[in-house]
């Protein structure tokens, strides 16, 4: 909003010719009320009565013009000699109005000494200049409060469009910050995946190299899918998921067994979108990938008290070599780089409303236990 520009609507541009205007119709409408109330009554029509009547509007409307200046000058007074001083001007000047008044009265209609009246002319003019100044003052009262008015409501407007900016920044910074958590996640799992299909090749294993080439376009296709939204059902996560086991298990063929224990309500519950992907990556790289037999990794989930209980575990490394190198590599990376990664996406989405948690699993190997707050997708 420009700052130069009134927020109510206004009738008239400017103060200045809002003065002028009223203070035109307000001398005209008290020369229509004089000759209604005076002289239509007592059959005043000849022309002397009709001049002084516009003679002393006039004479009226000249006089006044100081008393804007006198007011204007004052305004800032302190309250008691504001209104004296208001007070005092408008009984001055109407006093003097009154008198010129009388004096035109006498001299255009050749009426005899009236002096001996003056206070019915006084008291008139005392009711027109008292009520001048009411007028002025009710009038820059209520422009003064418009435009408190309106700066405040300039202040509002600015105060909400400052917390939007806030709030779609906020957003933005989620956003990017999530983006790039997802550009962490696929270039890691995609690095594993081409160094395992270099593997395949030399081994001469073309047909295990072209199927994992084929599954892993798949996946990526479905992650770039999933790329514009933060937030899937966990049923189409496990689907992802089933995507990423189909690569491995070319690689392990019959070693690799996923074991899922779903409750029902789980399934349609919100996740973030390749959540468990990493995790299940971790399970692969330091546990079935160090055993010779293989091994299992189970993912169970429950809807518990308002939140979502996830928890993938593994079976561990067969050998006590193995073992120890998987622990100190789980050690030597904070439990690996996808959980870290999880944690911070949890943290961004969720706040301290979520949660995750390694311990040791009773199969054997590794748990890695997420909590979040449990909803519905629509």
């Amino acid at each position: 909003m420009e700052p130069d520009k009134a927020t109510y609507h206004r009738l008239v541009p400017d103060d200045g010719t809002l003065f002028w205007l009223l203070q035109v119709m307000g001398w005209i409408g008290i020369s229509l009320l004089t000759y209604l109330s005076l002289s239509v009554p007592y059959d005043q029509y000849e022309w002397s009565y009709l001049a002084h009547n516009i003679s002393q509007s006039a004479l009226g409307f000249v006089l006044s013009l100081p008393l804007r200046y006198l007011y204007r000058a004052v305004w800032h007074w302190h309250i008691y000699i504001r209104l004296v001083v208001v007070l005092g001007a408008a009984m001055l000047f109407a006093f003097v109005w009154a008198a010129l008044r009388l004096v035109l009265f006498m001299a255009m209609t050749g009426a005899g000494d009236l002096w001996a009246d003056f206070g019915g002319w006084l008291f008139p003019s005392l009711f027109v200049f008292f009520t001048w100044a009411a007028l002025y003052h009710g009038i820059k009262y209520y422009q003064f409060l418009q435009r408190e008015q309106e700066v405040a409501v300039r202040a509002e407007s600015a105060q909400r469009q400052e917390a939007l900016k806030r709030i779609q920044a906020e957003a933005e910074a989620k956003e990017a910050q999530m983006q790039l958590l997802r550009y962490q996640l696929n270039p890691h799992f995609l690095f594993n995946t081409l160094n395992s299909v270099s593997a395949l090749v030399t081994t001469a294993r073309t047909d295990d190299a072209n199927r994992m080439l084929l599954n892993l376009s798949k996946f990526l296709r479905f992650s770039l899918e999933q790329e514009r939204v933060s937030l899937t059902t966990l049923q189409e996560e496990l689907a992802a998921l089933q995507l990423y086991l189909d690569i491995e298990k070319v690689r392990f063929s019959e070693r690799l067994e996923l074991v899922l224990d779903i409750s029902t309500d789980a399934y349609r519950c919100e996740v973030p979108s390749l959540l468990l992907q990493p995790l299940v990556e971790n399970s692969v790289k330091y546990a079935i990938s160090k055993s010779k037999a293989g091994g299992t990794i189970q993912v169970r989930a429950r809807v518990r008290d308002g939140s979502l209980y996830l928890a993938v575990e593994d079976s561990g490394a067969d050998e006590d070599r193995f073992r120890d190198d998987a622990e100190q590599g789980r050690a030597d990376t904070g439990v690996g780089i996808g959980l870290q990664n999880v944690g911070q996406r949890l943290e961004t989405l969720f706040g301290a409303r979520a949660h995750c948690r390694s311990t040791s699993s009773v199969l054997g190997g590794m748990r890695v236990e997420i909590c979040i707050p449990a909803q519905e997708a629509a």
